[in-house]
C-alpha cells in the first residue's frame, strides 16, 4: 500500500507549487505569492489575485535587484521599456515596498501618463527656429531661475525628477561629479560641473553656471531651457544638448535686488560680529 506524506503550509512558507512563471508559488487559499532571490537570500513580494499579477510584480523586483539581465516571465514592451526610467526616482527599498503593498501600478501609472504629457508638450522646431537649416530640437524641460540661482552662491539647483530623467546618472560610491556640455543659439559651447550634493540632496551646476549668468545676464524669473538637438547638415551628423534664456519683463529685478540686499545684509551682520573694540579702535 502507497503512503502519501502532506504538509501544511503558512504565512510566506508555501509550498514551491511548479508554475509556468519565475518566482511564483501557489499558496493554500488560491492566491499567488511572488518572490525573488538576491545575493542567496529570499525577499518576499507578497500575494497577489492572478498568476500573472505575481509573475509581474518578479518581473517588477527583477528590473531593480537584478537590472536588465535578470530571465523575465514576459518581454519587455513599449511600457515596460520605460519601467526602469521610473524606477530610478526610488531606492531600492522603495521599489520593493511598492510592489507589496499593492502601489506600485498605480505610481506606475502616474508616471506613465507625465511621460505622455510631456511628450504631448514638447517643442519640436524644424529649420531656421535658430538660424540653421536641418536642425531638430525637442525640448526637455525648463526653470525658471530663483534670487540664489543667480545669486552669489554660484550655483544652479536643477530639479532631482529633471536630473534623473534627462542627465547622467551618478551611482552612489561612484563619480559625484562631471562636466556636461550645452551649447546656446549662437552654437556657443558652454561647460558646467555637474555635482550631486549629499548633505542636501541636490543636483547643481557649479564651475561654469556663474560665468554663464554674468554673460548673459540672467536675473531672478528668467527662465532656462533644456533641449535635445540633432543637426543635418554640410558638417555631417550630430546630437548635442542646448540650454536656451527666456528674459521675464516682470519684476524678476525687483526679487533679484531683495534678494541680493538680503546676502549683503547677512554678509554686513557677519562683518559686524567680527569687529572688536581695543583702546577705543576698532579692529576686524
Amino acid at each position: 500500500m502507497e503512503t502519501k506524506l502532506s504538509f501544511t503550509l503558512t504565512g510566506q512558507e508555501e509550498a514551491e507549487t511548479s508554475t509556468r512563471f519565475k518566482g511564483v508559488v501557489l499558496q493554500q487559499n488560491g492566491h499567488w505569492g511572488a518572490q525573488i532571490y538576491t545575493n542567496h537570500t529570499r525577499i518576499w513580494l507578497g500575494t497577489f489575485k492572478t498568476e500573472r499579477a505575481a509573475a509581474m510584480a518578479y518581473d517588477s523586483a527583477a528590473i531593480k535587484l537584478h537590472r536588465s539581465n535578470a530571465h523575465r516571465n514576459f518581454p519587455w514592451n513599449e511600457l515596460t521599456s520605460l519601467e526602469p526610467h521610473f524606477q530610478e526616482l526610488f531606492t531600492t527599498e522603495a521599489v520593493l515596498a511598492m510592489i507589496r503593498d499593492g502601489s506600485y501600478e498605480n505610481r506606475f501609472s502616474e508616471f506613465l501618463h507625465f511621460m505622455r504629457n510631456s511628450k504631448l508638450k514638447s517643442k519640436t522646431m524644424l529649420g531656421g527656429s535658430f538660424g540653421k537649416d536641418g536642425v531638430k530640437c525637442v525640448e526637455l524641460f525648463d526653470k525658471e531661475l530663483t534670487p540664489s540661482d543667480v545669486g552669489k552662491l554660484n550655483r544652479l539647483v536643477v530639479p532631482k525628477k529633471h536630473a534623473v530623467q534627462y542627465f547622467p546618472v551618478m551611482m552612489e560610491g561612484s563619480v559625484e561629479e562631471m562636466m556636461l556640455e550645452f551649447r546656446d543659439r549662437e552654437d556657443g559651447v558652454w561647460m558646467f560641473r555637474y555635482c550631486y550634493w549629499k548633505s542636501s540632496q541636490s543636483y547643481v551646476f557649479t564651475k561654469g553656471w556663474n560665468k554663464f549668468v554674468k554673460e548673459k545676464g540672467l536675473r531672478a524669473k528668467d527662465v532656462i531651457v533644456f533641449y535635445r538637438c540633432e543637426e543635418r547638415g554640410e558638417r555631417g551628423e550630430r546630437s548635442y544638448c542646448m540650454i536656451d534664456v527666456v528674459k521675464h519683463g516682470g519684476d524678476g529685478d525687483v526679487e533679484l535686488e531683495l534678494g541680493l540686499k538680503m546676502e549683503e545684509e547677512e554678509e554686513e551682520e557677519e562683518e559686524e560680529k567680527k569687529v572688536v573694540k581695543l583702546f577705543g579702535a576698532c579692529i576686524s
